[in-house]
């Protein structure tokens, strides 16, 4: 049985579907581009390590990723981490001047894209939050792919650091279901995924938890604020 907790925070909607179906505008890098490989990585702390839609596929859609340009901060820090810890990129970002409420592309400088796109959806996690790299936040926006198919759904990509059971949940939405434990290969910076249904499609705002039990006993839950890409 799940623990219910009351949950902080929004999960941001912005995208609309004359911002998608328009040309995106393109964020501009804060700095020199930033990522590595490495044997031996130094994990974060984080629970939550990606937030997608499940149109975003692994490294073969570094190149197209899109949010939308919401109010607020105009940065946006973006990382991405390997499964095996192998892999990791930290950048920020600079939203345009003029493009609250329009689709806005993420330009990925990588030198490493043919490594890169031998990961597959369940080897790489990405996530966009909102400020700069330096700014710690629960706000995320769900990425997606510039003139790729429908996101559909959610996907959060979670280190459980050690949980036997892993949850999502949404109060107001009445969204509840598990995660899928990922058990197989290295599994170094994730190992569970959430892929939690589309909130409905004039949905605007959802309140999304992230809870954990180890052998029944409850862990600290985690709550997000995330933004969700429109269906059209």
């Amino acid at each position: 049985m799940i623990t219910k907790h009351r949950l902080a925070g929004s999960l941001l909607v912005a995208l609309t579907g004359a911002a998608m179906a328009a040309p995106p505008l393109e964020a501009e890098l804060v700095g020199a581009f930033f990522e590595t490989e490495q044997v031996d990585v130094a994990v974060s702390g984080s629970v939550v390590v990606g937030v997608t839609s499940a149109a975003v596929q692994g490294g073969k859609s570094v190149d197209n990723l899109v949010l939308l340009h919401a109010a607020g901060d105009p940065q946006v820090c973006l990382t991405m981490l390997s499964r095996d810890g192998v892999y990791y990129s930290r950048n920020t970002f600079r939203l345009p001047d003029a493009g609250t409420g329009q689709a806005v592309r993420l330009p990925y400088r990588s030198s490493l894209r043919d490594r890169l796109g031998n990961y597959e959806a369940s080897d790489l996690a990405m996530r966009a939050s909102a400020g700069n790299c330096e700014h710690s936040t629960n706000l995320y926006y769900v990425l997606g792919t510039a003139g790729g198919t429908a996101p559909g759904t959610i996907r959060v990509f979670v280190n459980s650091f050690g949980a036997t059971d892993v949850f999502y949940r949404s109060e107001v939405q009445g969204l509840e279901g598990a995660c899928t434990p990922i058990t197989e290969g290295r599994r170094t910076s994730f190992d569970h995924w959430c892929d939690i249904p589309w909130p409905g499609r004039s949905a605007e705002r959802v309140d999304i938890g992230i809870e954990r039990e180890r052998y029944g006993r409850e862990m600290p839950p985690v709550t997000l604020t995330l933004v969700l890409l429109p269906q059209d």
